[in-house]
């Protein structure tokens, strides 16, 4: 996690409608060692009032503090095509409605507006095209809900993203397809990757049981689910990642496992998909900055 002298520390900010989630990650400070709070709330008027008393409770001031907002399926959707790289963006666009929007029985709920495209060489003359988008009511209603700290929001995105996991723990994974699976009380959600980059984010749906097959997948726990892809190793099919010991001396309620799960993974990776500056605009009439990897809001479905 990167600091300035200002910023001492960060708080995750988990939306899913209803409900809300708050992790306060406090840096360490002096002969103190780094601090975790977290409450559970209603996503309701007073989340401003909550938000003061556990900046109180930890004696941090809003002004050291920025946000970031994780967002979940459905109320973000992260997916993947493959293209010819010699296509144009009006043919991307094609193949976008004629494979994908078809797929998609709610797709007149997500904002078309909003969302991020990333285009990357795939090879042999392929680009892979991740696209994430937002439903329609998501950043609005987040703002309101955090009025008075919108200006400290620096991150809104797939929380999903934070599973990718690291090559150098996990060798065997290197240049792979894996899957990563998190159990969020009766939800179990799935991010896929390929050779490290995050393709696609879903929740499982599968009568909300934690049998796999014949694995069962505990809570308070993460999975990795290998592709092995013709690999000679041995390897179970879903194997445990978070460590355990540092989970239990973090003294966090149960219900804490999937937020401090993604806020600590957060601060390892970079170059992630944020639509912090699309959040930060919402009324304002100021020209987004060009990124070459990066289509524009509004571009995909002109």
């Amino acid at each position: 996690m990167t600091y300035t002298r200002e910023i001492k520390a960060r708080l995750f900010f988990s939306y899913l409608k209803g409900r809300t989630e708050l992790l306060l990650y406090v840096k360490p400070r002096g002969t103190c060692g780094s601090e975790v709070v977290f409450r559970r709330s209603p996503g309701d008027a007073a989340m401003n009032l909550r938000i003061d008393a556990l900046l109180e409770s930890a004696r941090v001031l809003r002004s050291e503090i920025d946000i970031w907002v994780l967002l979940f399926p459905p109320e973000v959707h992260t997916t993947t095509l493959y293209v010819p790289s010699s296509w144009r963006r009006s043919e991307i666009r094609e193949q976008f409605r004629r494979d994908m929007l078809a797929q998609w029985p709610y797709f007149v709920n997500y904002d078309w507006r909003n969302f991020i495209l990333k285009r990357r060489d795939n090879g042999n003359g392929k680009d892979m095209v991740t696209i994430t988008i937002l439903g329609k009511d998501v950043l609005p209603r987040i703002k309101l809900l955090l009025y008075r700290n919108t200006g400290k929001v620096t991150f809104v995105g797939d929380g999903l993203q934070f599973l990718r996991i690291s090559e150098n723990n996990y060798p065997q994974i290197r240049g792979q397809s894996y899957e990563i699976v998190l159990p969020f009380d009766e939800i179990f959600y799935r991010a896929d990757f390929r050779s490290g980059i995050h393709v696609e984010s879903q929740v499982l749906t599968h009568a909300c049981s934690p049998n796999f097959g014949s694995y069962q997948l505990k809570a308070q726990q993460v999975y990795l689910k290998f592709m092995q892809n013709g690999s000679k190793l041995d390897l179970p099919q879903f194997q445990p990642l978070a460590d355990r010991i540092a989970w239990l001396e973090a003294l966090l309620a149960p219900a804490a496992f999937p937020t401090w799960f993604l806020a600590k993974n957060s601060q390892q990776h970079n170059g992630v998909m944020d639509f912090s500056e699309y959040f930060q605009t919402i009324g304002c009439s100021k020209q987004l900055p060009v990124d070459h990897n990066v289509i524009q809001r509004g571009q995909l479905l002109n």
